[in-house]
């Protein structure tokens, strides 16, 4: 399940539970969704497996922001799923944070920078 929340210029996705290969899908096009208009950080502090597709949905989250220049950011992980981050070069990527007030405020500088690039 993700649920989201609007922070001033950004979406927090909280992603809850375990994402397999048959969840990837649907998270790939909730999170496409969102970077299509706005940065978005992806809060994984509830979340317990991503499966190898559920990471390419992040990958694609990551390339659609870019195509609409907005952002994600990635931030609450377990040891587990940060170890799974690493492994695959998805933390540098998606500019993984520590903390969700960290990566909330990044998410909003690179909205504010785009915004004033405009």
């Amino acid at each position: 399940m993700v649920s989201t929340q609007r922070l001033g210029g950004c979406v927090i996705a909280r992603l809850v539970g375990e994402f397999d290969v048959g969840a990837a899908l649907p998270l790939q096009r909730t999170l496409c969704d969102l970077v299509a208009s706005d940065g978005v950080v992806i809060d994984l502090s509830r979340t317990s497996r991503l499966s190898t597709a559920a990471m390419g949905a992040l990958t694609a989250a990551h390339d659609e922001a870019a195509r609409h220049r907005t952002s994600v950011h990635v931030t609450g992980a377990s040891r587990a799923l940060l170890r799974q981050l690493r492994r695959s070069g998805l933390d540098a990527r998606l500019n993984y944070y520590a903390n969700l007030a960290d990566a909330v405020e990044s998410a909003l500088a690179a909205r504010d920078a785009e915004m004033s690039g405009r």
